[in-house]
């Protein structure tokens, strides 16, 4: 539950980022979905793995949530943790490329974070979240992250100089 008001005061911040400067909430968008891939699904899948299955199973809203949990993740949270993270880097991968490869990055994202959202009261916030991605699917992303800016050419005098 101590989670709830800073998570939730975050996917309010990501959904105005995601109304005012959209390029760029797509851009920290991305990024966040690797840094979390890392941080959460790595790390507590192999330094807390008690804690990585505990997110599933103290407090899930949905039954169903806690019997996965216990039956697929408990056995093997390293594993899981690893696919999890491979799904999340993935995600975070193609919101930074153009294009539709973009879009369905933000598709991914926003089901990933509706289906976690019943793990607990401290994920429910992942709605507003993903209302800030669904702004973001309104958007033209025609350029990657690595060619966001247009390389600038400086003029040529007649000498051939710049």
């Amino acid at each position: 539950m101590e989670q709830l008001i800073p998570w939730a005061i975050f996917c309010t911040a990501v959904l105005v980022f995601c109304l005012i400067k959209p390029p760029a909430a797509r851009v920290f968008v991305g990024v966040f979905f690797i840094l979390m891939a890392i941080g959460v699904n790595v790390v507590l899948g192999f330094a807390a793995p008690d804690q990585f299955v505990k997110l599933g199973t103290d407090n899930a809203l949905i039954p169903f949530y806690a019997w996965v949990f216990q039956t697929f993740v408990a056995p093997a949270p390293q594993i899981v943790g690893l696919l999890a993270a491979a799904g999340e880097t993935a995600i975070g991968l193609l919101i930074l490329s153009g294009g539709r490869r973009a879009r369905l990055g933000l598709v991914g994202a926003i089901i990933f974070l509706i289906v976690i959202t019943p793990l607990g009261v401290w994920t429910l916030p992942n709605p507003i979240f993903a209302a800030g991605l669904v702004r973001l699917l309104r958007e033209e992303y025609p350029r990657n992250l690595l060619r966001l800016r247009p390389t600038q050419h400086l003029p040529v005098t007649p000498s051939g100089h710049a």
